[in-house]
């Protein structure tokens, strides 16, 4: 609940604390792959193409694992899924790291998305649940700091491990990290009584007729909004899984600028939302639009490392900028129709679709013409697409508020 002095409760404090450490450590058992594809690619003797499996097979199998999870974040409890995610995720890092057969580490890869579809729906009722008007934004704003804080400790740590001790330590050390947040977390989580608003929100559902229809949530512009999901998972994790391998060798720790930059993208992002009258959908649209600049300076950056790093960096800065809007702040817009917790799933699942196209054809895109321009151009393509879907969903969204 809110305090008097607008500030969190010690209760929301240790919610906030638990459901950062539970996702930025997730992002370290997940981004390990981006920073360490070129040396796997190597190792095992593979093209770009059947390289790109891995991130395609992940993203896959973590969307799927969404539209699962996210119906049944609503009926179980969310300590329980953030639990055996994290270990689930632990394991698989670490079967990976000991990997023979390339099959065999798509197989594992692959069930890391799994677990690691079972970690952001319950984040998203954990806070939906435990925060209410203005101290639900920044709590959801906050929690957008792991995206960038998990960049730079995955790509980071997991660049360093690979340059100095083998990349295979790339995975074995976020196994342990994963691990020890599965501990941590769950000492620090409160119980689940106390819960006011929680508790208040499942009374006043009884009371109005129960959960908002399938049918009833595609009529408040979702087919729409999936269009832009789609595009900001195509385009945002293309720049994640394909920045280093772009910028290249032992020069891939320029990709660091882009987390660092994302940081700054995240602060405006929250500044937009405080400040936009537009709706949050018609800002979310407007910051994919935003991306089509920096691809088609992209085109024109040439061999220049730091030049393409930038602004690698300035188009994932505006993605990551706006995901809390995505990922957050719009499916808690169903919270009192009893569809957070679906709605984040879907969500999530469908920028995941978006990601699952970007490992393979990226890839496939570079090899067949050489240059990575043509990347730069399919992306500023799909920024415009995107962007167009989640403006016009801004219209359905009205009957929300009815």
């Amino acid at each position: 609940m809110e305090t008097e002095n607008g500030r969190f409760s010690g209760r929301q404090l240790r919610v906030i604390v638990a459901c950062f450490l539970a996702y930025f450590c997730a992002y370290i058992g997940r981004l390990n792959m981006s920073a360490t594809l070129g040396h796997v690619i190597e190792a095992m003797k593979v093209d770009e193409t059947l390289g790109g499996t891995l991130q395609t097979v992940f993203a896959i199998v973590y969307a799927s694992g969404q539209f699962i999870f996210g119906a049944m974040v609503d009926r179980v409890r969310p300590r329980i899924l953030l639990s055996v995610g994290l270990i689930g995720s632990a394991l698989c890092n670490l079967a990976f790291s000991f990997s023979g057969a390339f099959g065999l580490m798509i197989a594992m890869w692959a069930l890391n998305g799994l677990f690691q579809s079972m970690l952001w729906t319950p984040i998203v009722r954990t806070l939906a649940e435990n925060f209410e008007g203005r101290k639900r934004m920044k709590a959801s704003f906050v929690m957008s700091f792991t995206l960038a804080c998990g960049h730079i400790a995955a790509w980071g740590l997991s660049s360093l491990l690979s340059m100095y001790v083998g990349w295979r330590n790339a995975y074995r050390i976020p196994a342990a990290i994963l691990f020890t947040a599965c501990v941590g977390t769950n000492l620090i989580l409160p119980g689940d009584a106390g819960n006011a608003i929680g508790a208040a929100k499942a009374a006043s559902k009884s009371t109005v007729g129960g959960k908002m229809s399938i049918a009833g949530m595609l009529q408040t512009g979702l087919v729409l909004l999936f269009v832009g999901c789609v595009a900001n998972g195509f385009i945002r994790d293309g720049v994640t899984t394909w920045a280093p391998t772009i910028i290249g060798g032992k020069k891939s720790l320029f990709s660091l600028i882009i987390p660092v930059i994302n940081m700054v993208g995240i602060l405006i992002g929250a500044t937009a939302v405080r400040r936009f009258k537009g709706g949050t959908r018609v800002l979310f649209g407007s910051m994919m639009a935003a991306c089509l600049l920096p691809a088609l300076v992209l085109t024109v950056s040439g061999s220049s490392v730091l030049l393409t790093a930038t602004f690698l960096g300035v188009m994932s800065a505006i993605l990551y900028g706006s995901n809390t809007l995505i990922t957050t702040i719009i499916p808690m817009e169903y919270t009192d129709c009893g569809r957070v917790g679906l709605v984040a799933g879907l969500v999530d699942a469908l920028i995941y679709v978006g990601s699952a196209l970007a490992g393979t054809l990226t890839g496939w895109l570079h090899e067949t013409t050489g240059v990575w321009t043509s990347v730069y151009l399919i992306w500023a393509a799909v920024a415009i697409v995107g962007a167009a879907g989640s403006i016009l969903s801004a219209r359905g969204a009205k009957k929300l508020s009815k």
